[in-house]
Parts: structure tokens; C-alpha cells; sequence
């Protein structure tokens, strides 16, 4: 692509840089920036005066801003699993967004590198973000005018294989409640609403619940028979938070043969979440001993550890570790 200033005669096919108002026809018009000179758009300057002109000139291998814009967003979505489609706006930028409710996924090494340089600038929301049907997760702006198509074809693979919506799952979900001395009714019913539409939100509609005293062996018992119902996902929720992973919450889950994965993660609110698994012949069951704060709606780090099992995101320390970045949610 280059710039330069021609005469009027020969300004054909010359990109317009800058907004210019003119004449037509007695009325004042706008020649918008971005604006490819036709032979009616010259006639127009002509009939104004111009003698000439400054402005781009694409080369041959170079794709006009729309072109490129609309290249970049179709080798996003051009997988059908990524679970993405896009809208073109014809000012070098297209946006991109879900096709499904789910957990918005990508390699933020992958997008930086993506943007190592000063012609294509993608921009896209938090990674591991749960987003909605139809939301606009990514921007692609063409920065010039133009771009030399080796740019996109260097790029294409990791165009294709960054992005991608993980949609929810539909889990066989259980809700265990444990209670210390006497029942507290009310808060019972605020922690099964809570969780309920905190489920909800996800896509599931309906959860078992089961409300004991807080004792290992009966916590143990309830485990098990959940284990070989060949649940999803088991939720345990006490009279207080874990304070220590000889807990009676972690002592139950324990003797029940599943395996702790981690007690404790660095999202604020949500430190003191015991996450286990249970290695069942045909999946992996995990129990989570859910924090305090669970019992409110806002966001916390169950949501985080929840959303990931409910769109099958497997769990090494590592993902847990990465969950500190952005971790303080306020």
C-alpha cells in the first residue's frame, strides 16, 4: 500500500483518508474516511474544484481494511466446535460473538502474539469468562487501510485454533447440606435457592438435595450412595467454612475414596473451597466443599471452578494456580 498525491484525473481507485464535505446537487455531503474513489466520487470532486488529491493506493497483494477485517473474523469461527460466527461492520472491523451459553476459552499467548504487530489489533474479553448466547466476545480491527495477504496467511492457523466457547453441560447435580446441633430452616432454604439459580444461569434447571447433621460418617454414607448413583457433581455445603483439611467435611469425602484435588485457591471471595474427584468406572465424579460465600449470588470462586467441570474443563494444579491472575474479584 502506498500514499501519495495524484492529480484529479488520476486519483481512480484511491482510498479517501479523511472525511471531506462537498457539494451534490446543492446539498452538503459527506465523503467518508475509508472511502474507495469511483468514477461518480471523482466527477464529485471535480465538480468542487479539486485539482488534487492525497490518498492510498492498495497493491495487488494487498486486501482492502473490510476484506482483511472479514478474513480474520471467518478463520476465527471457521470451526464449527468453536461455537462462534461474526458480523462484518465495513469500517475495518468485525465483531465476533458466542453461538452458545457457555465458558469463553483461549490461549492469551496465542492472542498476544497474534497482535505482534501494527496492521491487525484483536481484542477479546477475560479468558474463562462464562458468557451468554450471542454475546460479543472479540473485536478484529484492521488498523490501515490495507494489508499484505502473506500477514493473514502467517496467521491463519493461530486465527483458528485460539478462540473458542466450551457450552454448558447438562450435569446430574447433588446438593448436600450439613447441619450442626439444630436446624437453621432459613438458612437451609437460602443456600439451596442460591445455588439453585446460581445452576440455573448454567443451563441446569433442577438439583437433589439432601440435608444431614454434620458428621463424618453420615456425610461419608450420603457420598457414596451419591457416588454410585453415578452423579455429576456432588456440592457440600456446612454450618461454617473449612477451616483445615482434616475438616470434618475433607475427613468424609476422604474416607469416601475420592481424592482431594486441593483445598484452598486463590480467588477472593472463595479461598476456602476443597475441591475432590472421584474416579468412577465410566467418568470423574467431583465433590466440592463449597466456601461460605457461596451462600451469596455474586460471583466467587465456586463459579470459576464450577463453570470449568460444568463444560467438561479438566482440572491440574497448574489450571488451579492460574486462577490467581485477575483472582480478587471485587
Amino acid at each position: 500500500m502506498i500514499f501519495k498525491t495524484v492529480q484529479i484525473e488520476k486519483c481512480l481507485g484511491y482510498i479517501i483518508p479523511e472525511n471531506i464535505f462537498v457539494i451534490k446537487n446543492g446539498k452538503k455531503i459527506k465523503l467518508s474516511k475509508g472511502t474507495r474513489i469511483n468514477h461518480q466520487i471523482k466527477n464529485i470532486l471535480i465538480d468542487n474544484g479539486f485539482k488534487k488529491i492525497s490518498g492510498f493506493l492498495l497493491n495487488k497483494n494487498d486486501y482492502d481494511e473490510n476484506k482483511a477485517s472479514d478474513l480474520i473474523a471467518r478463520s476465527i469461527c471457521t470451526y464449527k466446535f468453536n461455537n462462534l460466527n461474526y458480523k462484518n461492520l465495513n469500517t475495518g472491523r468485525s465483531n465476533i460473538y458466542s453461538t452458545k451459553s457457555g465458558l469463553f476459552i483461549y490461549d492469551a499467548h496465542n492472542l498476544m502474539k497474534l497482535n505482534n504487530n501494527s496492521k491487525i489489533a484483536i481484542s477479546a474479553i477475560r479468558p474463562f469468562s462464562k458468557v451468554v448466547q450471542n454475546q460479543e466476545l472479540i473485536t478484529a480491527k484492521v488498523i490501515p487501510y490495507g494489508i499484505d495477504k502473506k500477514l493473514l496467511q502467517k496467521n491463519k492457523l493461530r486465527l483458528k485454533e485460539t478462540f473458542k466457547v466450551e457450552p454448558f453441560q447438562k450435569k446430574n447435580i447433588t446438593l448436600i447440606q450439613t447441619f450442626d446441633k439444630k436446624i437453621n430452616e432459613k438458612l437451609l432454604t437460602k443456600s439451596r435457592n442460591v445455588t439453585q439459580r446460581r445452576l440455573e444461569s448454567c443451563g441446569i434447571k433442577k438439583i437433589e438435595e439432601i440435608i444431614i447433621p454434620h458428621k463424618e460418617n453420615v456425610l461419608c454414607d450420603k457420598i457414596q450412595i451419591c457416588i454410585n448413583r453415578n452423579v455429576d457433581v456432588i456440592l457440600i455445603i456446612g454450618p461454617h467454612a473449612i477451616t483445615h483439611i482434616k475438616d470434618v467435611i475433607p475427613n468424609a469425602i476422604t474416607m469416601s475414596g475420592a481424592k482431594i484435588l486441593r483445598f484452598g485457591i486463590p480467588v477472593e471471595p472463595g479461598n476456602l473451597l476443597l475441591l475432590s474427584k472421584f474416579k468412577s468406572f465410566n467418568k470423574d465424579i467431583y465433590i466440592i466443599g463449597m466456601p461460605s460465600c457461596a451462600k451469596s449470588p455474586k460471583e466467587n470462586g465456586l463459579d470459576w471452578v464450577l463453570w470449568r467441570i460444568l463444560c467438561n474443563i479438566d482440572f491440574k494444579n497448574s489450571n488451579l494456580n492460574e486462577l490467581s491472575v485477575g483472582g480478587f474479584i471485587k
